[in-house]
């Protein structure tokens, strides 16, 4: 078993449904991105000379409410992004250079989700759902005591559990996967936003001093 699922099974509504519904019989869950949202690639932001060193913070939350215990796998992804990006170098202590603070709530309606699965659990998967799991996220960097927040952005993910008929052409994978591709693609809009304003300028400030490398691991 992978030794993120207990970790999975809190971070969205999917993936704990989808252990439910699975010890009623062998179904395997679908995962994937929703693909009415356009795509961003990393060509959307453009890398800083040197990476600017920042203090990294991220929160998971499901609906407003911190979840500490899922708030390591997505700084996992977060701290991913953010050196591909060329625009951060992620520290997991206070720098000279600032913060940037990433928080991602899931938007869940575990009642209706529930209600899906049970129903699929007791045709053991002969009649599937396909339940949705809601994402948004704002991130906030603080530079020189003034702090700038990213616009919401807002994705979702959809996992298809038992005999349902997926979108032609879709690309499916695990629920974490998913989940990892909807914070990348989430972030990647965010970091955009921020350049944009100024905060993440692709050209360094005058006073922005000397980006420290990266932690190792």
């Amino acid at each position: 078993m992978n030794k993120r699922f207990p970790v999975l099974r809190s971070m969205t509504v999917v993936a704990a449904l989808a252990a439910s519904v699975l010890q009623a019989g062998c179904i395997s869950p679908r995962s994937f991105v929703d693909p009415t949202i356009p795509k961003v690639s990393y060509e959307a932001v453009r890398p800083r000379p040197s990476p600017l060193a920042l203090k990294l913070e991220t929160e998971f939350q499901r609906n407003g409410q911190g979840m500490p215990r899922v708030t390591p796998t997505l700084r996992l992804d977060v701290e991913r992004v953010l050196l591909k990006s060329g625009l951060v170098a992620p520290q997991d202590h206070d720098v000279p250079g600032g913060t940037i603070r990433v928080v991602v709530n899931n938007l869940a309606d575990q009642g209706a989700a529930a209600a899906k699965g049970f129903g699929t659990g007791l045709t053991f998967g002969l009649v599937g759902t396909t339940v949705t799991d809601r994402y948004e996220m704002t991130v906030t960097v603080t530079r020189a005591g003034r702090s700038t927040q990213s616009t919401l952005v807002r994705h979702a993910l959809h996992t298809a559990i038992g005999n349902t008929t997926l979108p032609e052409g879709i690309e499916t994978m695990t629920t974490g996967e998913a989940f990892s591709r909807v914070v990348e693609q989430m972030l990647l809009r965010c970091l955009s936003d921020l350049q944009k304003s100024g905060q993440l300028a692709a050209r360094p400030a005058p006073h922005d001093g000397l980006a420290l490398p990266a932690r190792a691991g």
